[in-house]
């Protein structure tokens, strides 16, 4: 309650003037430094701590934004990247649930087309070469996939974005199961990670996520190895 009333003094005592200067500033990194001095100053021993309430309203609104992934582990003689969409529905600013997919795409990579292209010689008994046999397994690489994630958003704030705005942004954890289709057929996969989305306007959004993601390949006719993978994805999106 003291708080209050230091932060209520400051508009009082300043003028309309003066309070207008200072909702001005707020919507600048230096805003809160102004609070912050003036009410010190006034009552030294406490310590205050202002924060500017969110610009962009996120309370029942959905986000549409086209995503780009890079995949990083799993299989390393094959080298995928993932277009596709993230739709999300932000409940609250702290909870929203969404919807991934991704089209893969895949190429060998230098290790594996070495391989390819140096296979083994298979001999008979006199020694002569009478076939050759691949060096790698199977690849059973990505197609497409899809996650129903959920996202929490515990910090929020804003920065400078190289002098040329105040860009306000959530940092969240996020966390989702899905499918995925393999080269084999299909398969359960689970991920985890965290992201930045950073809002440009009150409708253009920005996110860079990090995820930790897993699944069986069937790389092997009867044995399945485990895959895990690091996803980096970037989107560009809009608020509705």
């Amino acid at each position: 309650m003291k708080k209050l009333l230091i932060i209520a003094a400051l508009f009082t005592f300043s003028g309309n003037s003066r309070a207008d200067d200072i909702m001005k500033d707020f919507d600048s990194l230096g805003g809160n430094d102004v609070l912050l001095e003036r009410a010190q100053a006034l009552s030294p021993e406490i310590q205050t701590k202002v924060v500017q309430n969110r610009i962009v309203d996120l309370n029942k609104r959905f986000e549409i934004a086209p995503e780009t992934s890079a995949v990083l582990g799993g299989d390393s003689y094959t080298s995928t990247w993932l277009a596709g969409v993230d739709a999300r529905f932000h409940i609250n600013p702290r909870w929203s649930i969404g919807l991934k997919y991704g089209h893969a795409f895949n190429e060998y990579t230098d290790e594996g087309k070495n391989l390819i292209n140096n296979p083994t010689p298979i001999k008979n008994g006199s020694g002569s070469i009478v076939g050759y046999a691949p060096n790698i397994p199977a690849v059973d690489y990505i197609k497409q996939q899809g996650f129903l994630t959920v996202n929490w958003s515990p910090i929020y704030g804003k920065m400078n974005m190289f002098d040329l705005g105040v860009v306000h942004f959530d940092m969240y954890a996020i966390a989702g199961a899905g499918q995925i289709e393999l080269n084999s057929g299909p398969t359960s996969s689970y991920t985890a990670g965290g992201g930045i989305g950073l809002w440009i306007s009150k409708h253009l959004t920005s996110h860079f996520e990090v995820r930790y993601q897993n699944y069986e390949a069937q790389r092997y006719p009867d044995k399945k190895d485990p895959m895990d993978l690091t996803i980096g994805s970037f989107q560009i999106g809009y608020l509705l």
